[in-house]
């Protein structure tokens, strides 16, 4: 589960889930996993006349910040000088390394 933060204690905010590596605020749906790259994500969430969507303008609601891929190193097989060669893995995305800030709302 994602780190939960609101931006003010006590606050308002809008409604969101979470299951996974899938966030969801006020019905606009960010798959995280498919979101990570190899620099930190921070994907933002705005009301703007009345409708949430990612980016753009009006008040925020949210923000998804989504670290970056990390990656261990793995012995390879021999290359052509007969040393080793080191593979780059990807470790498996993680859903607690997300963090979901809230925005206060009326």
């Amino acid at each position: 589960m994602p780190q939960i933060i609101l931006k003010q204690s006590g606050q308002n905010s809008a409604d969101f889930s979470t299951n996974g590596a899938v966030i969801t605020v006020a019905g606009v749906v960010v798959n995280c996993e498919a979101r990570e790259e190899d620099v930190t994500q921070t994907i933002e969430i705005r009301q703007h006349e009345g409708v949430a969507q990612e980016g753009g303008e009006g008040e925020f609601l949210a923000q998804i910040e989504i670290p970056a891929r990390r990656y261990v190193d793995e012995e390879g097989p021999l290359g052509e000088d007969e040393q080793p060669t080191i593979v780059r893995s990807p470790v498996p995305f993680d859903p607690n390394r997300v963090a979901l800030t809230l925005w206060p709302t009326n």
